[in-house]
């Protein structure tokens, strides 16, 4: 019988979307921009469409710059986009990718059956825009109800150069217990669960460095946080959470 995987807390998995793969994931995400706007935003959609007609790196910089755009402008646009935007094709064409199956087999063992995938959402990380960032917290305070869950995280439209350039920051071995928090809600921004802990002072931190393509996949306890941004350029994201209440699990992740 095959080993099952055990996750100490994130995983960095290198190349784990291929370039084409992520290329039409990235167009997507555009596109629905483009159709998302279409009757209630149409500067919005006509600069989308315009994105659309660029390739390369050239395609990329300016979906950076149309969603900053979209933040600095209307706000709560943007929040919608954010939340809704995984209604695209691509994020299940993720889920099927062969590795991410293997993974989630062996993650998740004979619960794989019983996995439920939340709704996927877009990060947004902007150089002096806190309203976006996460402070540390742990996804399983989020989801209680599901004895496991792994996430995965993942750039698009740029490479995350390791410290200060707007990725994600882990608490090394912080992956142990579940921490009481403080709830903090803010109006156009992420419901934050702040362990009523000093991260800093008990754990060591560490920011990956990841590029396009890489994946970052970390088990629900895991304490982490949205990095600081001095890079110009504002970092994107994705996260998927997948989760699973079975009463009948034989094998758990965690030590």
């Amino acid at each position: 019988m095959k080993k099952k995987i055990k996750i100490k807390g994130f995983l960095i998995k290198k190349k784990f979307l291929n370039k084409s793969e992520l290329n039409k994931f990235e167009r997507n995400l555009i596109n629905f921009i483009y159709k998302f706007c279409i009757k209630s935003h149409k500067i919005i959609s006509n600069r989308a469409k315009f994105v659309l007609s660029l390739n390369g790196n050239k395609f990329r910089l300016a979906a950076i710059k149309l969603l900053e755009l979209i933040e600095k402008k209307d706000k709560d646009l943007f929040y919608k986009i954010s939340k809704n935007c995984a209604d695209f094709f691509s994020i299940d064409r993720i889920d099927n990718n062969k590795k991410m199956q293997q993974i989630l087999k062996d993650f998740f063992g004979t619960s794989f059956d019983t996995i439920q995938r939340r709704q996927p959402i877009m990060l947004f990380n902007k150089k002096n825009l806190d309203r976006l960032k996460y402070s540390w917290h742990q996804e399983s305070q989020f989801y209680p109800d599901h004895k496991i869950g792994l996430h995965v995280w993942f750039p698009i439209f740029r490479d995350v150069k390791g410290k200060s350039d707007g990725g994600m920051v882990f608490a090394v071995n912080g992956y142990k217990k579940n921490y009481k928090f403080t709830l903090v809600n803010s109006k156009n921004s992420w419901t934050q669960k702040i362990p009523k802990i000093n991260v800093e002072k008990n754990f060591k931190s560490f920011s990956p460095n990841v590029k396009r393509g890489d994946a970052i996949f970390f088990t629900g306890p895991q304490l982490h946080k949205s990095d600081d941004q001095f890079n110009p350029v504002p970092r994107v994201s994705f996260v998927i959470r997948y989760l699973s209440n079975s009463k009948n699990i034989n094998y758990h992740p965690l030590p």
